[in-house]
């Protein structure tokens, strides 16, 4: 196996101990404010769909201001240490809205260190060693989610939690844990250094960031990314669709973290293969299969069929999350690199934002099956948009 470089390690370190972090909190959130703080599903879009459209608005800002400034890891370092504060917020929480701030808090930190990190991460590696790197990020970064699952099932376990009032206390206990795993990644951090290449950029000179200077090439891969985020709502929908089926708070966390362990273990294989053979055939390939898959959650009728389809759903994202992005980092010169990654990722996030707000509005009025099955719908267009050069 190709080597890669220290950097690219450290980077999947710091996201594999944010993920224990981050999954202690993902599986738990719907159950908590649905089941022990009394909120409904269009509160549940609502909180999601607010995070992420702080998530799209700061992926663009800090794209954008890390290349004017020639570095990445300043934001790296505030991105990890404001989820931490985040955590402790939805872990003290009485009422759903104070589970919202707490989750923005959280967001702001990943829309802060999403985009300057995978630049970074695109810095480190020769194009044709792209995939490799961002499959073995995704793998790193699903593990820890793995992981933190695990954990989140077993303190829910040994608290003896259920979704309901009465056991408040155990999910904020479980909450807080999640919290201060946090630290850990965020200690790792200060061992990043920014490439000696990133100078900061004269202000007495135009800004080599204007959006004007990419082109058509990446506009269209843009395109057909956010075609396909229309489709692409929170997770947590898939969750409480699983809970639905008459699976416990623990069982749903174990279903999740078996998710996460066909996501790992295929994200690196699908990086790697679109070295190989291309980035579009892994996109196509993963994005009908994510359509299908949410299809299949809305017509579900049992708990083994949400199951076996959260397995499906960890090889489908792991044959495009990575490569997604690999693909918008081949599309972009370096110098404008985070400002190209954060344009794609805000205008992806903003589109994501509506999948989730209106697959929780839709939910409420006609049920599971019409507002998950719509992916399918976004998931064929977003094939159909995505070009023929895109390598």
């Amino acid at each position: 196996m190709q080597r890669l470089p220290r950097q690219v390690v450290l980077l999947g370190w710091i996201s594999l101990l944010a993920d224990v972090s981050g999954e202690m909190t993902t599986p738990l959130i719907p159950l908590y404010l649905t089941g022990v703080l009394g909120a409904s599903t269009v509160a549940l879009g609502a909180v999601e769909g607010v995070a992420e459209a702080v998530v799209t608005v700061m992926k663009a800002a800090s794209g954008w201001h890390s290349d004017r400034a020639g570095r990445r890891v300043p934001y790296i370092r505030w991105g990890y240490g404001l989820p931490v504060v985040g955590k402790a917020i939805v872990a003290m929480a009485t009422l759903w809205p104070m589970v919202g701030a707490g989750r923005v808090l959280d967001r702001v930190g990943k829309g802060i260190r999403t985009t300057p990190r995978d630049a970074l991460l695109a810095d480190a590696v020769p194009p044709e060693s792209r995939g490799h790197a961002f499959g073995v990020h995704r793998a790193m970064d699903t593990a820890g989610g793995l992981v933190g699952a695990l954990l989140a099932a077993g303190l829910l376990a040994g608290l003896g939690a259920s979704a309901s009032p009465d056991s408040a206390s155990a999910w904020r206990w479980a909450l807080g844990s999640a919290a201060a795993a946090g630290f850990a990644c965020w200690a790792l951090t200060f061992l990043l250094r920014d490439p000696p290449a990133a100078e900061p950029v004269d202000a007495t000179k135009p800004p080599p960031t204007r959006t004007g200077s990419l082109d058509g090439h990446f506009w269209r891969c843009t395109l057909a990314l956010c075609l396909f985020a229309l489709g692409n709502s929170s997770d947590a929908f898939l969750l409480l669709r699983t809970a639905e089926m008459g699976l416990g708070p623990v069982q749903v966390i174990l279903a999740y973290a078996l998710f996460n362990l066909v996501y790992a273990a295929a994200a690196w294989p699908a990086g790697r293969l679109s070295d190989r053979f291309g980035r579009r055939r892994l996109l196509v390939f993963g994005w009908l299969l994510q359509g299908l898959v949410y299809l299949g959650f809305g017509l579900a009728d049992s708990a083994g069929q949400c199951v076996g389809l959260l397995c499906v759903y960890g090889l489908a994202i792991a044959c495009h999350d990575g490569v997604g992005k690999a693909m918008v980092a081949d599309a972009a010169p370096r110098h404008r690199r985070g400002t190209a990654m954060g344009i794609a990722y805000g205008c992806m996030g903003a589109c994501a934002l509506a999948a989730s707000v209106g697959v929780g509005a839709l939910w409420a009025v006609a049920g599971p099956a019409p507002a998950l099955g719509l992916s399918l719908l976004t998931s064929v267009a977003a094939c159909l948009a995505l070009p023929k050069s895109a390598r």
